[in-house]
C-alpha cells in the first residue's frame, strides 16, 4: 500500500539519538515502522538517557510520529503521556467533552492545507491525553475486510474515521492514534489490499476496542474472518491446508502477535 512517507525519508539521525537506530538497523518493531510511514503514531516506547533542550531525562514513555514540514522534510515528533488533557485549538468545549466521553469517535473540521480547503479529522488518544489529527485523503483503504468488499460509501466513511459495519456484524474504524491504524469490536481482522497488481492479506491481531463501547470485545472468529483465513491459505503446502483455521492462527500467534499483521501475497 502507498504511504505518505517513504522509508528512505526516515530521520535516521533523530532515531539514533533516541536509541531506536543501532548498528545500521532500526530497533523498532515492524508495526511501529508501518505506523510511522502511514502517518500514524507508534505504540508507547520507554526511552532512556535522553538529552533534550539542555535537560537530561532518565526515562520518558512516549509515542512517536513523523511530520512533514513546509520544506518537505520529515521530522520526528515525541508524544509523552501528559498528566492533564491537552486542549486542541479547533475544538470547542462541547466537542472536547464529546470526544473525551467517547460519545463521538471523531470530529471533522475544514482547514486550509497549503492553499487547499481540506477536511481534517480529530480524535482523542486516551493513552497520551492529547488529540490527534489527520487528513482523510492520506488514509489507504483496504479492498476487503474479512473477505467483504467495501463499497464506496464504506471506503469514504473509513477514511473519515467513522465506524463501518460489515455483513458479519463486525464494526471497525480507522484510527490515527493507534499504531495498527484500526479499532474494532473484534480483536482480529483480515485486510485484503491490492499490491503490485495482486492481492495481499494483512492479519490484524490484538486490536483495541472502539471508544465508548460498553460491550465486551469479541475474539473475532467470525464467519467472514474464518473464510478470509481459508482464502489466504490457498497455495500453502498441503500440511498447512490440513490444519484447522484455529490451528493455523495459533501456529502463527507466537511470531505475529506483536506485529501489525501477517502479509501474504498472491
Amino acid at each position: 500500500m502507498e504511504t505518505p512517507i517513504k522509508e528512505k525519508e526516515l530521520p535516521i539521525a533523530e532515531l539514533e539519538k533516541l536509541g531506536l537506530y543501532k548498528d545500521g538497523a532500526l530497533t523498532l518493531k515492524d508495526n511501529d515502522i508501518a505506523a510511522l510511514l502511514a502517518g500514524r503514531r507508534t505504540d508507547l516506547h520507554s526511552l532512556h538517557n535522553l538529552e533534550m533542550d539542555g535537560f537530561k531525562i532518565n526515562q520518558l514513555d512516549a509515542k512517536l510520529s513523523l511530520m512533514r514540514g513546509e520544506d518537505g522534510k520529515v521530522a520526528l515528533k515525541l508524544h509523552p503521556i501528559y498528566k492533564e488533557v491537552q486542549p486542541h485549538p479547533l475544538l470547542n468545549e462541547k466537542e472536547t467533552k464529546q470526544l473525551l466521553a467517547g460519545k463521538q469517535e471523531t470530529i471533522s473540521k475544514t482547514v486550509n492545507d497549503r492553499g487547499m480547503e481540506r477536511r481534517l479529522v480529530i480524535e482523542y488518544d486516551e493513552q497520551t491525553k492529547e488529540f490527534v489529527t489527520y487528513f482523510p485523503y492520506q488514509v489507504e483503504v483496504p479492498f476487503k475486510v474479512n473477505g467483504e468488499t467495501l463499497d464506496e460509501k464504506q471506503k469514504k466513511a473509513f477514511q473519515n474515521g467513522e465506524v463501518i459495519e460489515l455483513a458479519d456484524g463486525t464494526r471497525l474504524r480507522h484510527s490515527a492514534a493507534d499504531s495498527k491504524g484500526v479499532r474494532s469490536d473484534n480483536k482480529r481482522l483480515i485486510f485484503s489490499v491490492r499490491l503490485d497488481g495482486g492481492l495481499s492479506y494483512l492479519v490484524m491481531r490484538g486490536l483495541r476496542h472502539l471508544s465508548g463501547n460498553g460491550n465486551i470485545q469479541n475474539d473475532g472468529y467470525t464467519a467472514g474472518y474464518n473464510q478470509a483465513i481459508a482464502d489466504m491459505m490457498v497455495g500453502k503446502p498441503k500440511r498447512d491446508l490440513e490444519m484447522t483455521v484455529k490451528d493455523q492462527i495459533d501456529f502463527d500467534q507466537h511470531s505475529q502477535e506483536n506485529r501489525t499483521g501477517h502479509n501474504v501475497s498472491r
